[in-house]
């Protein structure tokens, strides 16, 4: 394990686990490229919540800084049995579009609940905008802070809100928060995790069946501690890999650690999955790009996992 200050000063050459501002992340595609070459990652993949961001575009602008997008990727929120689980898909199968139909509706369903609380907000504010508006970002001069954006957060909202009702953010977040207790109230099951994650036993499937690579994100993210019982994520990882789950994370910052977890990294030989890794990097300090990263060759190793079966001519869903 790394030490501490090893640790923080750890850079891998190879991120697989990333965001931009088309989901929650505060950077945008072209900036997070660059963070990534000036960062010293040399591969790197961007897997914003339920949504592709990657397109030949996207791929030669990354060239250009010396960094290869080798694939497109998506994190993707599931629950199995009520447990949470961060599922993430990797290659041309994500741009398979019946498939990318079905990864997005986490964002629809949280969408729709902002979408929602704007039409409470409107019944006592003239002028709030309509979802798809906020969705772009729209401000009154007309420019767009985010179009590309598939997922909004309250903040995003409350960054767009406050132009129009000419308040300051922190005073538009009590008011949206408002709004969307108003909306839960109205409807209890539309913000519930059974309601916004996907099947999680579904969802690899689903992916296996597009031609995807599955891998499990920060699996030790829901543990209070360390030393918590690990019978109930043992057990389920068992599940996950029969079903074609082919790789797990063993560090992030989620987790309860630092560092790889031992446990994590001796578990994942015995079930027959590869070591992943990446940042989550979101722009918001709380990580770094290359942090948690893989060597070339330990992403190699989880590369050749890489179903053959998919078209790289497919576009769905792309960010262009």
């Amino acid at each position: 394990m790394l030490t501490p200050i090893a640790e923080e000063r750890s850079v891998a050459p190879v991120d697989l686990h990333t965001h931009t501002s088309v989901s929650d992340g505060r950077l945008g595609p072209e900036q997070l490229i660059a963070a990534a070459a000036e960062s010293g990652v040399r591969v790197l993949v961007i897997t914003d919540h339920s949504a592709v961001t990657w397109s030949k575009a996207l791929v030669r602008r990354a060239a250009a800084l010396g960094v290869s997008l080798p694939f497109p990727g998506m994190e993707l929120s599931t629950v199995h049995e009520g447990e949470r689980y961060h599922v993430l898909v990797y290659g041309s199968g994500c741009l398979d579009p019946g498939f990318a139909v079905y990864a997005s509706r986490p964002n629809q369903v949280k969408n729709e609940r902002i979408g929602r609380a704007l039409d409470v907000l409107r019944t006592e504010h003239r002028g709030i905008p309509d979802l798809p508006a906020v969705l772009r970002g729209r401000l009154p001069d007309g420019s767009q802070l985010h179009p590309h954006k598939r997922l909004l957060s309250r903040t995003d909202t409350c960054n767009v809100l406050a132009s129009f009702l000419d308040r300051g953010v922190e005073d538009t977040r009590v008011l949206l928060s408002a709004a969307l207790r108003e909306v839960d109230r109205r409807d209890p099951i539309l913000g519930s995790h059974e309601n916004t994650y996907l099947p999680t036993a579904e969802t690899i499937e689903r992916a296996v069946e597009a031609g995807c690579l599955p891998v499990l994100a920060h699996p030790l993210w829901r543990l209070p501690d360390e030393d918590s019982d690990r019978s109930r994520l043992e057990r389920d990882l068992r599940l996950f890999r029969r079903l074609g789950l082919r790789g797990a994370e063993v560090a992030s910052y989620h987790h309860p650690r630092p560092g790889a977890d031992p446990r994590l990294v001796a578990l994942l030989p015995d079930l027959g999955l590869e070591r992943s890794g990446g940042s989550d990097f979101h722009g918001n300090g709380k990580s770094w790009l290359g942090r948690y990263g893989l060597t070339s060759a330990e992403f190699d190793r989880l590369a050749r996992l890489m179903p053959r079966n998919g078209s790289e001519t497919k576009q769905s869903g792309t960010l262009v």
